[in-house]
């Protein structure tokens, strides 16, 4: 397969940093160009993002090497894709601009709401992927947008996605610790007053994350129909916390089932689990989306990374006595390798396999 030419707009910041590792030696895709502000541009990347460096590896030379481009004087033709984590006000303009011409797989907020735009997570909703046909006709774009969930919402939908399918949910409330990486730079910089405001303490609230979460939640479960995202209509109660751990999301989730369930069998049907991803064998799909454990200590985002970052971890699951049909446990995700950089990657190797471009 001849690799497509690809590049990272926004390629300076966290989630940027982590699109660029997610993209280092893959099989399919050539990362050949990188896109920021004109404050950037003509920098080496090296130079770009000396004193905010976020990679857990380093980029080969020749990345670190290359001129950061403006991401006001590129041509999009000359690349095959783009991968985007732009700030979602720069988005807004940008995104659409590349869109009329190429693919565009963002992590920003900016299009996620639009009714001709997926929220696409391949183990969740892979035929939402649909949608984009119609993108581009509604549009006139010869490309599309196809942006990934909030960080928050990757975790708790995937985790969802089995006992919907086979008991149904009418009703839930999730409580979140999210990390410090979640709210990027200033999250991640040791000297930014965010993060010591958040040191050997609890932030009760993130601003705009619980109204995300419900919206992204409603649309991603929701059904596609003739050419619409029909959203799921269940209460969702939710509640974003800060806390101080530096990467990987861990919440808890209360919910009511439908259908009666028994907790053998809703272990079975997690346990089990298998979706798109896997049946393609894409490249940066894990082995299983969900690794359920029986021991209360797990999952931790301490350890999360020994089982990869594009999997979801399950732990805790039990019978929940406040629902006639209660279930509750845990869940940890990877708030940048399956909620930013890595969830955009599968979702443009999801849409390539299945030939939208």
């Amino acid at each position: 397969m001849k690799k497509l030419d690809v590049i990272v707009l926004g390629a300076t910041g966290a989630a940027g940093q982590n699109v660029v590792e997610s993209l280092q030696n893959h099989p399919w895709f050539n990362l050949v160009a990188l896109g920021a502000s004109s404050r950037s541009a003509g920098k080496t990347y090296q130079e770009a993002i000396a004193g905010a460096v976020f990679f857990d590896k380093t980029p080969a030379e020749d990345v670190l090497k290359m001129k950061v481009l403006d991401i006001n004087k590129i041509d999009p033709e000359d690349y095959g894709v783009a991968f985007s984590a732009l700030p979602s006000d720069v988005a807004k303009i940008i995104e659409g601009k590349y869109a009329k011409k190429i693919p565009v797989f963002s992590t920003a907020s900016a299009y996620r709401y639009e009714k001709d735009v997926p929220i696409l997570i391949p183990d969740v909703n892979p035929s939402h992927a649909k949608i984009v046909k119609k993108q581009q006709e509604n549009r006139g774009w010869e490309g599309f947008i196809c942006p990934g969930p909030n960080c928050t919402t990757v975790g708790l939908v995937t985790s969802l996605k089995p006992i919907i399918d086979n008991f149904g949910i009418r009703s839930l409330h999730m409580v979140s610790s999210q990390s410090l990486s979640g709210a990027g730079e200033k999250g991640l910089r040791s000297d930014s007053e965010y993060r010591k405001s958040v040191e050997m303490n609890v932030l009760p609230y993130i601003e705009g994350e619980e109204e995300k979460v419900v919206e992204e939640t409603q649309k991603i479960l929701g059904k596609y129909q003739k050419n619409n995202i029909n959203p799921l209509n269940i209460k969702i109660g939710v509640t974003c916390t800060r806390v101080y751990v530096n990467r990987v999301h861990l919440e808890s989730v209360f919910l009511e089932t439908k259908k009666e369930n028994d907790i053998s069998e809703v272990k079975k049907i997690m346990n089990n689990y298998i979706s798109e991803p896997q049946k393609l064998q894409l490249p940066s799909a894990p082995e299983k989306p969900i690794i359920l454990f029986e021991d209360n200590l797990l999952p931790q985002p301490k350890l999360h990374y020994k089982y990869g970052g594009q999997v979801t971890l399950v732990g805790r699951l039990r019978k929940d006595p406040v629902f006639k049909n209660g279930l509750s446990y845990v869940v940890t995700s990877d708030n940048l390798d399956k909620g930013a950089g890595g969830g955009i990657v599968l979702s443009a190797e999801f849409l390539k396999k299945k030939r939208y471009f």
